[in-house]
């Protein structure tokens, strides 16, 4: 701090005057002995607090412009397309952070959800992500209503999975959570087991994770999901203090910094520098990762000319929900509520053959299982399959084939068309679903 206010003394001192090197050199260390000594005393004087917050903020702005150069010195950083999802995933990163560590505590708390205004980290179109920080050891409530929901399921973080620094310590699935005849559920999370759904909350414990997972889009009334810590209902949240202020900064700080950083690099070194494009990989086992349990994941990236278009074939199995949605190459879902990036197997065509075939490609091939890229010609393909008990066998994984467009209507079994009103209302609908289910 005193070496900046010493530049900026210094710069005022000597603005528009005249000065020879010569009368520069001998005055300088004048200017800053005197300089240091004034702002150093200066700063010590200054209330422990007030530094704090001072600090804490100076290294969020510098934060930010280094992971805005780390951005854009990305292989992601491409087109004009690109590099403006790299800014937007720049600001979603920090608009994560403040609400995460500023925001958000875990004695007074309430879910920050992850919707459609913050994407990150392969977010699926068809899930309302709600996240809680907890503490260790200390009892929560957590309630809500099903809904439209096809499942709810709840999970406990120590640290921070997705970037590697973390892990799962416990897990409630859809059929462990007793859902009433009106669609409510409640879930304690305590040190000691009690009577109705539990999940041990243990001392290393740091974050509750919900997941709401929607495998129809329609119009009736969304789920919810609220949390409360128990024995402060009602209590009055004490006044936060500077330094305490200063601390959640320094955490916002790490956190954005994290995220800005992390996903296109997953991207490159998980997707485009270790397979080759417009191909899908064996379903994995993601609860290994952090994932829900009995959730099962393929994923490839592609990388298409406007004249082709990417077919993936999904066979039909016996998990309650199975969808695929694109990303851009910041790993964040397309554009959802208006344009149709995702699709689960309900809102899909079964071909003769009993698989589905869906169609990534640039603009509107015809076939009703378009992926739309909204233009863009690099990103990642997701495809999920949940409530399984055992792995999928492999006549079950999916394939991909590059095709030219004008070889499409050939490789899928009962081609037909959709018309452009009903692309138009489909959208519609979706845009509805997403108004009921995710404003906020």
């Amino acid at each position: 701090m005193c070496d900046r206010e010493k530049r900026a003394i210094l710069a005022r001192a000597t603005r528009n005057r005249p000065f020879s090197d010569v009368m520069l050199t001998r005055t300088l260390p004048i200017v800053v002995a005197a300089c240091a000594l004034v702002v150093c005393l200066t700063a010590n004087s200054a209330p422990t607090g007030e530094k704090a917050l001072k600090e804490a903020f100076a290294a969020l702005l510098e934060t930010l412009t280094n992971a805005e150069q780390e951005i854009t010195d990305s292989p992601a950083f491409g087109t004009d397309a690109e590099q403006a999802g790299g800014y937007r995933h720049l600001l979603r990163a920090l608009m994560k952070g403040i609400e995460a560590e500023v925001l958000q505590d875990a004695d007074y708390p309430y879910f920050r959800i992850l919707d459609f205004w913050l994407k990150e980290g392969g977010d699926n179109p068809d899930q309302r992500y709600a996240f809680s920080p907890v503490r260790g050891g200390a009892s929560y409530r957590v309630w809500g209503t099903l809904g439209s929901a096809t499942r709810v399921e709840l999970q406990l973080y120590a640290g921070r999975p997705w970037d590697g620094t973390g892990t799962s310590v416990g897990y409630l699935n859809f059929e462990e959570i007793p859902i009433a005849d009106d669609g409510a559920f409640e879930i304690w999370l305590t040190p000691d087991k009690r009577p109705g759904a539990w999940l041990a909350n243990p001392p290393e414990a740091t974050t509750v994770f919900a997941r709401h997972v929607y495998a129809t889009w329609d119009d009736a009334a969304a789920a919810e999901i609220h949390i409360d810590r128990v024995g402060f209902e009602g209590r009055r949240k004490p006044a936060e203090t500077s330094l305490e202020l200063a601390d959640r900064i320094g955490a916002a700080t790490n956190m954005f910094h994290t995220t800005a950083a992390n996903w296109p690099n997953f991207v490159q070194q998980r997707y485009v520098g270790s397979r080759p494009a417009n191909a899908v990989i064996a379903p994995i086992d993601t609860y290994r990762f952090g994932g829900a349990r009995g959730r099962w994941l393929s994923s490839g990236h592609f990388d298409l000319a406007d004249d082709q278009v990417l077919v993936i074939r999904m066979p039909k199995t016996a998990a309650p929900y199975q969808a695929i949605q694109l990303t851009d190459m910041w790993y964040a879902s397309l554009e959802h509520g208006n344009q149709v990036s995702s699709l689960t197997t309900e809102q899909s065509v079964l071909a003769p053959d009993g698989a589905y075939y869906y169609v990534v490609s640039t603009s509107d091939p015809g076939y009703p299982n378009w992926l739309d890229t909204g233009g863009l010609h690099r990103g990642v393909h997701i495809l999920r399959w949940d409530g399984l008990g055992e792995t999928l066998s492999e006549p079950q994984w999916p394939t991909a084939k590059l095709l030219a467009r004008t070889d499409l209507e050939t490789h899928i079994p009962g081609y037909h068309e959709v018309t452009p009103a009903q692309r138009e209302a489909d959208r519609a609908a979706r845009r509805r679903h997403l108004q009921r289910r995710a404003n906020r």
